[in-house]
């Protein structure tokens, strides 16, 4: 396949600017706001200001379409509730965000020779705030509980965390694949990123936060296993078993510390476990909810999913729409203080049921797989195929137990995956090749 067309120029006094927008869209791990919506915004405009003409390479996109359908049924289904019931619901308008992942991906594909440097700059930034941030004394002292980076939360800090070690880690390793290491000057991103691995491990840690410490679990062997898939298999062993040493060391200085928090969690769960067998699911989770053995913040999450899934019971198919915050005020636990579900999956079933599961699975495995055929066509590196996958599985782990897709770190985390995915499957399209060097199409490698 031939590209069929010359890429869209960037004017050069654009290309700072596509630097910092897409390093503030990217800014959620490290700074919980608004900034991500800002840059997504204004990348928007890029795309229809100076891109327009690659608009018309997402024109008979069954997915771009399949996004832009799914949006405008979900604002439309907000709107009719708003102003027909006089629901406003509680943040059910971000569902209507699929509407502007095309155009963002259009930004990313007219922009992406930048993605190295956006990279090379964000990184030292994430390590700066990782070293200003991190409360040394009060995680070595393990008492209590630290709140990561810049963030509202101590729970959202520490998923930044592990954005930020998943990302450094992928991003040392492309700059293994792509030869950098081998240069002089790569000295720095390995001193750049094992700092960052560590200090997000040191706070993710001292956060005490079970959920991500679960969703490490689940992620962490995939990392290591992912370093034999390169070429160097020595090396890559070498560097797996001093990180499993680093881990065993950390484990047994700190195990004690980590049963203290995570124990009694883990001794209520196999509880329920034990009373579903003999008394059904409700009866169970309605015994450990009363019991006194049962941490607060668990007894918490499992009186807001005993509420969900009394709404979700209510409208199974489709969901409850913005009216699902009325059908809460008579569950079994409304007096739990809080509405935020503390689960992606129930979020998205409370409102929009089987239906909206079902949509959005489709649309998450179709960008994936675009995102895996343009490595298969070797558009982009293995590292960065790794990184995709293995930040997305971490994703997916941590909103078991918190509502991150309804936050700035979730927010950013779509824009970002579509964006990858509709970037990867405009380069297919357009019959382009990697280079070392970046990403070019063959008409230009010819010139």
């Amino acid at each position: 396949m031939v590209a069929s067309e010359e890429p869209i120029a960037t004017p050069s006094r654009l290309k700072p600017v596509l630097v910092i927008l897409w390093l503030l869209l990217i800014s959620a791990p490290i700074l919980e706001s608004d900034s991500y919506r800002y840059a997504a915004l204004l990348l928007i405009g890029t795309t229809f200001v100076w891109f327009k003409p690659n608009l018309g390479l997402l024109k008979r996109d069954w997915l771009a379409n399949a996004c832009l359908a799914w949006g405008a049924y979900a604002l439309l289904r907000f709107l009719f509730g708003l102003i027909v019931d006089g629901e406003k619901g509680a943040s059910d308008w971000l569902y209507a965000f699929p509407l502007f992942f095309p155009a963002v991906g259009i930004a990313l594909y007219s922009s992406r020779k930048h993605v190295e440097t956006v990279f090379a700059i964000y990184f030292p930034i994430a390590l700066a705030a990782l070293l200003i941030s991190t409360d040394y004394r009060q995680i070595l002292e393990g008492d209590d509980r630290i709140s990561p980076l810049f963030h509202n939360n101590l729970i959202h800090g520490a998923i930044g965390c592990g954005f930020l070690m998943i990302g450094a880690f992928y991003w040392l390793l492309h700059a293994w694949e792509t030869g950098k290491l081998a240069r002089r000057s790569g000295n720095w991103i390995v001193a750049v990123a094992t700092l960052v691995i560590a200090l997000c491990l040191f706070n993710i840690y001292g956060s005490k936060a079970k959920g991500v410490w679960l969703s490490l679990v689940l992620v962490g062997p995939l990392m290591l296993a992912s370093l034999l898939l390169y070429a160097n298999k020595r090396r890559a062993a070498l560097v797996g078993a001093v990180v499993v040493a680093l881990i065993a060391a950390a484990l047994f200085v700190g195990g004690d510390d980590i049963w203290r928090f995570a124990g009694p969690t883990y001794e209520a769960t196999a509880r329920i476990e034990t009373e579903i067998s003999a008394h059904g699911a409700w009866n169970a989770v309605a015994a450990a909810i009363a019991s006194k053995d049962t941490p607060e913040s668990m007894s918490e999450r499992l009186q807001l999913w005993a509420n969900a899934s009394e709404v979700i019971a209510q409208a199974p198919l489709f969901g409850a729409g913005n009216h699902w915050l009325t059908l809460w005020n008579s569950t079994t636990y409304a007096s739990v203080p809080y509405t935020l579900l503390h689960n992606g999956y129930f979020e998205m079933l409370v409102r929009h049921g089987l239906f909206g599961i079902i949509v959005f699975a489709i649309l998450a495995t179709a960008m994936y797989s675009r995102v895996f055929a343009a490595w298969r066509a070797k558009l982009i590196s293995l590292s960065a195929l790794l990184a995709y996958s293995t930040v997305t599985l971490f994703f997916l782990g941590t909103i078991l137990s918190n509502s991150n897709n309804r936050l700035a770190i979730g927010e950013s985390f779509f824009f970002v995956f579509s964006a990858v995915a509709f970037a990867c499957g405009i380069m297919l399209k357009k019959g382009e090749i990697r280079q070392n060097t970046g990403m070019v199409s063959r008409d230009q490698k010819a010139a």
